[in-house]
């Protein structure tokens, strides 16, 4: 009788060892950083940088170009050197292009092309840098712009819309 009494207090203990295991890691894992594969990159984000990420790009995804903007200024601010940022500054000037802020838009995509040229959204920035250009009326800048597109990313899809849009281009 005491071997069996023993056998089930160990076998609670167990448990209960157990159940405690499970809800430290739980709760760590709140704090800790996690891997994150993002844009074909992995890299460790801390979950406040990954939260501040997600929220950013709900507001941007919702249409709410004043918030995106904002909520990713921040983000930038914040975490410039994580694993969010380079592509984080790619969709700030998208939320700027949104909310018809070219000039802004412009500076943004120049400085992201300029510090990540290899990057997958590179080709993208700089048609959307052409886009901007052709909104403010400035064709010839918008030529050149997709001309260097063209240039440097040749097989991009971006290209490809680069080209189409230059048949279009007075200037």
């Amino acid at each position: 009788g005491t071997q069996e009494q023993l056998a089930r207090d160990l076998a609670e203990l167990q448990r209960s060892f157990k159940d405690l295991a499970k809800s430290l890691d739980d709760r760590l894992r709140v704090i800790e950083p996690q891997k994150v594969v993002f844009d074909g990159k992995e890299f460790l984000a801390e979950p406040d940088e990954k939260r501040g990420h997600d929220q950013a790009m709900a507001a941007l995804r919702g249409g709410d170009f004043d918030k995106a903007v904002t909520a990713l200024s921040n983000f930038v601010q914040r975490y410039p050197a994580g694993g969010y940022a380079d592509v984080a500054r790619f969709w700030l000037g998208n939320a700027l292009y949104g909310q018809r802020s070219y000039k802004e838009a412009i500076a943004v995509f120049r400085a992201f092309v300029t510090a990540v040229p290899a990057h997958p959204r590179a080709p993208e920035a700089l048609l959307a840098l052409a886009n901007c250009q052709i909104e403010m009326k400035d064709n010839r800048a918008a030529r050149k712009t997709i001309e260097e597109l063209v240039k440097a990313y040749p097989a991009s899809e971006a290209a490809a819309a680069g080209k189409e849009r230059l048949v279009n281009l007075k200037g």
